[in-house]
């Protein structure tokens, strides 16, 4: 607030002397227009009452009071009020004394044998103008303050450096982003401390932390790759801009760098599983296709098994049985009967095997009813039988596995058995089941001819794709890789399902 000539100004007086009091109050008068804006106390007991209860620009203090005396009184007031300005006025000619009160609280001294209108007018514009700086001052330095903690507790990095590129301030966050101490940073040119590799300074794709802009106040976000100290890469966000002087020219350059290392990292990391995702799927997709396929060439195969196998055999075994009704009616003696009796016989003995293979092939009747390591057994026996490759069985389980376990590693076996026959060239099948406290492990090996080199990585490979997505859905895996010495090794490894 500015007071000058013909302003109103809200001043406290605190005054025993009667005449020096009527004096000021005139001078007040004459030179601000203030009538009546002016309050006169006679001791500061009674000043001690006013200034709570109202507001002043200035307080003008006798020092020689009934109840106070000397910089006693100037201790009082600014106690009563912190902020208001102080104009101490007094007879008495002092110059440690008015040092003292200055040093007290007070704005300014005036002698009362000096008091004219336009030194008390240039007294109290001085007190108040020395007070709202004052104020200013240490609103600004309890920003500054506010905000070097601010600046110190960052995450991030906040560096400044001269326009020559010395390091000027260094916080906490560079510390923990870059692995220098303030003490190391400071003081530094910026490339030695903040570069794109530990070990090369010129490095040619080399990004300035601190360019020196020309005509522009701040760059924008980049995103950057700097180094910490030991060599760790980082992927840091970057925001620069300039400190002007007070003649608008550049003072220095500052930057605020935020590690998004750890987010570039998870966001990749998404990336990666949102694309695996859609290649499961894309698999998933294939591979449903390709079971329903299956499934009707499975309904096709067993349907012409039973049109032509059962039902041809069936079909001889009617023929039979007519024929016999026939010579029983005519009266044919028995033994003429008996050879057609044993064709029929055979006939039954013929429907029974092929009903049972049928019922094999849907499902191994010994997987239900011998459990998993006789079924191993029987199919390897029936895949010599058909492929005429040696098999040997090693199966030495310690407990039996669950059926939705076994029905998988049989059917896994199965597949692995009908690789071999289709792609091996093998003589010979070792086949191997065991298990430990925590896991199935089923292995087939063959001596054939290996694996193709991109076997692994070829697209269609519903087979391979099959068995994985069994053993997977049991929170096992499979794995198939060629031998050093030739021949190849399949192998599933599903936990023990536990109640």
């Amino acid at each position: 607030m500015k007071h000058g000539p013909q302003t109103p100004l809200r001043v406290l007086l605190v005054e025993d002397n009667p005449g020096d009091a009527g004096l000021i109050a005139a001078l007040l008068d004459g030179e601000y227009a203030s009538a009546g804006s002016h309050d006169h106390v006679s001791d500061l007991a009674q000043a001690g009452k006013r200034l709570p209860a109202a507001t002043f620009d200035v307080v003008l203090l006798d020092l020689n009071l009934p109840d106070g005396f000397g910089v006693d009184c100037v201790k009082a007031i600014r106690a009563l009020a912190p902020t208001v300005p102080i104009v101490v006025l007094t007879g008495m000619e002092d110059d440690e004394l008015a040092l003292e009160c200055v040093a007290a609280g007070a704005q300014d001294y005036l002698a009362k044998n000096d008091l004219r209108p336009q030194s008390l007018r240039r007294a109290i514009g001085y007190a108040i103008t020395r007070t709202q700086e004052s104020a200013e001052r240490q609103r600004a330095d309890a920003l500054q303050v506010r905000l070097a903690a601010i600046v110190e507790s960052s995450y991030d990095a906040i560096v400044s450096s001269s326009i020559d590129g010395v390091i000027t301030s260094w916080n906490r966050g560079a510390e923990r982003i870059f692995g220098y101490t303030a003490e190391e940073a400071v003081g530094r040119q910026v490339r030695e401390i903040i570069r794109p590799q530990a070990d090369e300074v010129g490095w040619p794709n080399e990004r300035r932390v601190f360019p020196v802009p020309r005509g522009a106040d701040a760059g924008g976000v980049e995103e950057v790759v700097l180094f910490h100290r030991n060599g760790r890469p980082l992927n840091l966000s970057v925001i620069t801009s300039v400190i002007h002087d007070a003649s608008g020219g550049t003072q220095a350059l500052a930057a605020i760098l935020r590690d998004v290392t750890e987010s570039k990292r998870r966001d990749a990391e998404l990336q990666r599983l949102v694309e695996q995702q859609a290649a499961r799927e894309q698999r998933m997709s294939a591979l449903t296709s390709r079971l329903r396929n299956l499934q009707e060439e499975e309904r096709t195969r067993i349907s012409r098994e039973v049109h032509d196998g059962l039902g041809q055999l069936l079909t001889g075994l009617k023929m039979d049985i007519r024929w016999l009704m026939r010579r029983a009616v005519a009266g044919a003696d028995a033994a003429a009967l008996t050879p057609k009796l044993a064709e029929a016989d055979a006939l039954v003995d013929q429907t029974v095997q092929t009903v049972q293979r049928i019922a094999v092939e849907l499902r191994p009747s010994a997987l239900d009813a011998l459990g998993l390591s006789s079924a191993l057994r029987d199919e390897a026996r029936r895949f010599e039988t058909r492929s005429g490759v040696q098999t040997v069985v090693h199966v030495q389980p310690h407990e039996v596995p669950k059926p939705a376990v076994a029905t998988a590693l049989f059917r896994i076996f199965q597949e692995l058995l009908t690789n071999v026959a289709r792609h091996a060239c093998a003589k010979r099948v070792q086949i191997g089941l065991s298990d430990d406290a925590d896991r199935w492990i089923l292995e087939v090996q063959d001596d054939g001819v290996g694996l193709p080199g991109d076997l692994l990585t070829r697209s269609g490979l519903l087979g391979l794709l099959g068995m994985t997505e069994r053993a997977e859905s049991l929170g096992g895996s499979f794995r198939l890789e060629s031998l050093p010495g030739g021949g190849a090794v399949g192998c599933v490894t599903v936990p023990k399902m536990r109640p």
